[in-house]
């Protein structure tokens, strides 16, 4: 800002100087000769320079003194203010040379980053190749080998006869497994699955093997406090596994646990504040400010208070169909400037696309220990599009969960978002991991397209292990938690002891009974018993408001569990004598 003062400040010391300086070297400030010219009746009086000589006619001369120390002073004046104007004219050369410079070093290292960026991305290229080209070589010789075999069973008949028992039986054991893989291990590499090819018989040990270790997938999501990305195409079951988690946090904590959930579509996420960015991003950015406020007020909470406190109250951010709104955000949003709060207290403006991914990634590098969590679904498998994880760190600080599955009926999906993932280095980092999921992936493949499952490949950021398996048939529980906690009425089940407690959480069904059983015997009717006991009919807001379904059906359940005969005499008794 001072900068810009410099340009007017020189030249109006330079304008001020050379006036001062024609002032000092005028002579008005000398000595003068002051006499009256007696060639005029009057005489004039008339002033000049002592230096010059006065005429004949001059009478009464008188020397008027000069002001000396005026003219020093005015002097000194004007050099302060040329020399004043001559330094701020320095100043102001040496900023600009400065700004030309620090362009001009801006400009290359821009070069330089994009040239790194460029052989980095050639290196990727170039290891990415390198592993294809690895993986299809091994399939080769495994293809080449089998087919040998099969042509020439004698082969594997001497090659057996030259082994001792115990290698006839791990080559015995080793020639099934490959048998049983073939089919998975030819596709690997595209991701297809050939649904006219026969199914791949695999034992029941190995089925349900890969169904406890997507079961284990699920239930490490429900305990963790770290932020979760749920990757898979559309139909591999990524709103299940999302409303799982989601469905079994709110029972665990209930009201403690705050859900808000920035969509494209118009769904409930558990009952969580939902606000739709393509319908109205205001109402999107005012959650987003929530979550973060909150965050920033316990991370500024004392220790001791903090850690009961976050245990308690776990918070959720949802970013569900995270693609669709980053296009959005880039395109019909990309001007839209938003005041995004620093943790200093300033607010600084800058795109709304920028803050998302601003809150996102402190919620990922800050929110573990403060139990505040960010959940993203998406069908992108680059992890370069998921902005906030620009670094392993980032990566490193969330659950990556993908979900592949091919469904026959509908002939629609894949497996190449898993088997993507279990070649790229930069997901999983260690060679044996790789190599550990490699093995299990046919297998996997083959029983997903068998048992019409989706396959699950889940990490540990932990411990760096992975996780692949088959997900277990979680339909019936995401029904019920939708029906719970979005408010969805299900008029077709059966009354039991847990549902009995979550409708009426005072009270018990052994004591709901015998209040029922109180109200008969002082002549209360059914219809009025299940208005004013069970309170179905009554009141709009409560969960087993249908008279007609929920409360006879109740009632029922309960003379049928609990009665020795005598309340449902008197049940049959009034229903004749109406």
């Amino acid at each position: 800002m001072l900068r810009k003062l410099y340009a007017p400040a020189s030249t109006g010391l330079f304008i001020c100087g050379a006036i001062a300086a024609v002032g000092c070297l005028s002579g008005y400030f000398n000595s003068r000769l002051e006499y009256c010219d007696t060639a005029t009746k009057p005489c004039t009086r008339v002033a000049i320079s002592v230096e010059v000589a006065p005429p004949q006619t001059a009478q009464d001369e008188i020397v008027l003194p000069g002001n000396g120390k005026m003219r020093l002073s005015l002097g000194l004046v004007a050099i302060a203010l040329l020399a004043g104007g001559y330094v701020i004219s320095g100043l102001e050369v040496e900023g600009l040379s400065a700004i030309a410079r620090q362009e001009e070093i801006d400009a290359e290292l821009e070069e330089k980053r994009q040239a790194i960026v460029a052989e980095e991305e050639e290196k990727k290229l170039v290891l990415a190749a390198d592993i294809r080209f690895k993986d299809f070589e091994q399939q080769m010789l495994d293809g080449y080998a089998m087919l040998l075999l099969e042509n020439n069973p004698e082969l594997a008949e001497h090659i057996l006869a030259e082994k001792p028992p115990a290698q006839v039986e791990a080559t015995v054991a080793a020639t099934a497994t490959l048998e049983a893989a073939v089919a998975p291990i030819d596709s690997f590499s595209s991701g297809s699955v050939d649904d006219n090819s026969p199914a791949v018989v695999v034992n029941n040990s190995a089925l349900e093997t890969l169904v406890t270790s997507g079961e284990r997938a699920i239930d490490g999501l429900i305990e963790t406090s770290q932020s979760l990305i749920f990757l898979g195409t559309p139909g591999a079951g990524k709103s299940v596994s999302l409303g799982i988690v989601l469905g079994r946090k709110k029972k665990r904590f209930g009201s403690r646990v705050q859900l808000y959930a920035i969509a494209m579509k118009n769904d409930t996420f558990s009952g969580a504040e939902v606000g739709r960015l393509n319908a109205d991003s205001d109402v999107c950015y005012a959650i987003l400010l929530k979550v973060i406020t909150e965050l920033r007020k316990r991370a500024a909470m004392p220790k001791s208070e903090r850690e009961e406190y976050c245990e308690e109250t776990p918070i959720i951010l949802i970013l569900d169909d995270f693609m669709s709104q980053q296009k959005l955000l880039s395109s019909s949003l990309s001007k839209k400037i938003v005041r995004y709060p620093e943790e200093s207290g300033a607010y600084q403006k800058i795109p709304l696309g920028d803050a998302f991914n601003a809150a996102m990634a402190e919620i990922v590098f800050n929110g573990r220990e403060l139990n505040v969590a960010g959940y993203v679904g998406t069908q992108s498998s680059n992890m370069d599009d998921l902005k906030f994880l620009s670094s392993k760190g980032g990566r490193t600080g969330v659950i990556l969960m993908y979900q592949a599955f091919r469904n026959t009926k509908k002939n629609q999906g894949n497996y190449e978002i898993i088997s993507q993932a279990i070649g790229n280095q930069h997901v999983i980092a260690d060679a044996k991991e790789r190599e550990r999921m490699r093995r299990v992936f046919p297998q996997a493949k083959a029983l997903s397209v068998q048992e019409q499952r989706p396959m699950v490949l889940s990490s540990n950021a932990d411990t760096g292990e992975f996780i692949l398996g088959i997900v277990p048939d979680l339909r019936d529980e995401y029904k019920e938690y939708e029906r719970l906690f979005n408010g969805e009425i299900n008029t077709d089940f059966a009354w039991t002891i847990r549902k009995v407690s979550e409708f009426y959480p005072d009270t018990t069904a052994e004591s709901l009974f015998g209040e029922i059983r109180n109200r008969a015997n002082d002549g209360m009717s059914q219809r009025e018993i299940i208005r004013t006991v069970l309170k179905c009919g009554e009141n709009k807001q409560h969960p087993t408001r249908s008279y007609s379904v929920h409360g006879k059906s109740l009632l029922n359940w309960l003379v049928d569990n609990y009665d020795n005969g005598e309340l449902a005499a008197m049940l049959l008794k009034d229903e004749e004598g109406r």
